[in-house]
């Protein structure tokens, strides 16, 4: 008992010098750090795998399908995830089953698509994409719409139970995920395991939040009427909106490389893409900021905020050095058949240092500022687009990258020029 008062202590002196609720980021970062570092080891865990057991080629496609799966997600609402971790900060907790019926109705649109896109292989006897993207459109509208109960658990400030689900949920995917590709190297099966355990895993502790909430009683749509659901999912479909081009952009540049230069020149490139992106996620400055920021005044704490995103610069520049002073080493030891990734994931490295950026962007979220959200939200993505429609014919994957670090750059900028006119 000691020790725990003498931390409480000591995390209450350090506020003097960081300006921020220590003991908050202390209780809820551990568990949201924790969690990114499994989500992180399980990823690991899965790359290693198809770099060690699985051709480039096949690789490959499975980043084209999940390209295609993730353009389409988009119609399963995202947008709601960020709305409802506001709403249920502010206490309208029953928000979660009118949100996840919304996104299972709009994501069955997705689906379809799919479904369209799945018999157009078909027809040109494609097999091997025309079934992988027939499993997508089974899957599709539920994967995502499961995972609901994670925003609902960040709004409620239970960073404890978000991120145990969240670490079981990982370790389950990436367990049968990896399991399979020990026993087969047959693509289609890959994609039926690889959404059929996203779905089972989510499934499970969407049904177990439900639980815990619902107190034995029946938790209907008609209980969430009182609690802002209107005004919730509209937000939500606004941010959705928002997010569309941005999510296009996301995947976008596989599909353009998987056009021009096949199969193998993605699979180096999403070799090189994703320990950048896993190792961006361990700091959860979004998960974190959004509920504490939502209950706040943000011209009032503008001062405190820009200080922590100094800081945090600083620290993003010191993680992008280290990362790219370990990454020979670390592809030697865990991707010896994409040593040709190395270089491009170094300079892919440089976009850690827009990390800070997300707290300035998230207490516009915060404060519904609709306007910059649109700006940012729209103005980034349509650059790195047209960017990619310039530089990949020219440069194949380095053009990639040079898109990808000069919209980062553009939307620094922008985002600091908003953040200063609050």
């Amino acid at each position: 008992m000691k020790i725990k008062e003498k931390i409480y202590e000591f995390l209450r002196w350090l506020e003097r010098y960081t300006r921020t609720d220590m003991v908050y980021l202390a209780k809820s970062g551990s568990w949201l750090i924790l969690g990114n570092i499994v989500s992180t080891l399980a990823g690991l865990g899965i790359m290693v795998a198809f770099g060690h057991l699985v051709s480039k080629e096949v690789f490959g496609i499975y980043q084209y399908i999940l390209s295609i799966a993730g353009i389409l997600a988009i119609f399963t609402l995202p947008g709601i995830d960020d709305a409802l971790i506001r709403t249920v900060a502010k206490g309208n907790e029953k928000m979660i089953i009118p949100c996840f019926k919304e996104k299972v109705k709009w994501g069955a649109i997705g689906g379809l698509i799919s479904l369209f896109i799945a018999f157009w292989y078909l027809f040109h006897q494609n097999f091997e994409l025309g079934f992988s993207l027939l499993i997508v459109a089974l899957f599709l509208p539920l994967i995502n719409s499961f995972l609901v109960y994670l925003s609902f658990w960040q709004g409620k400030k239970r960073f404890d139970i978000q991120n145990k689900y969240y670490i079981f949920y990982n370790i389950i995917v990436a367990f049968l995920l990896v399991l399979i590709i020990i026993l087969t190297k047959n693509l289609i099966l890959i994609i039926l395991c690889h959404f059929l355990s996203l779905a089972l895993a989510g499934a499970i502790f969407y049904k177990l939040t439900i639980k815990k909430i619902s107190n034995g009683e029946p938790l209907t749509t008609t209980n969430c009427i009182r609690s802002k659901e209107k005004e919730t999912i509209s937000f939500g479909k606004h941010l959705t909106l928002m997010q569309t081009i941005a999510t296009f952009s996301t995947y976008i540049d596989k599909i353009i490389l998987w056009m021009l230069l096949g199969p193998i020149s993605v699979a180096v490139y999403a070799f090189a893409e994703r320990p950048v992106l896993k190792f961006q996620e361990i700091i959860p400055i979004h998960a974190l900021a959004l509920p504490k920021l939502s209950q706040s005044n943000i011209k009032e704490i503008k001062k405190e905020l820009l200080k922590k995103f100094l800081k945090f610069f600083l620290v993003a520049a010191l993680a992008a050095l280290v990362y790219i002073l370990l990454c020979p080493y670390l592809y030697k030891i865990f991707f010896p058949a994409y040593m040709d990734s190395i270089q491009y994931s170094q300079f892919l490295s440089i976009i850690l240092i827009f990390s800070p950026f997300i707290l300035l962007s998230t207490s516009f979220l915060a404060e519904m500022r609709k306007k910059e959200l649109y700006i940012l939200n729209l103005t980034t993505p349509i650059l790195k687009i047209v960017l990619f429609l310039i530089f990949i014919p020219l440069f194949g994957i380095w053009g990639i990258i040079y898109s990808v670090l000069i919209s980062q750059t553009f939307n620094g900028i922008l985002t600091l020029y908003f953040f200063k006119k609050i």
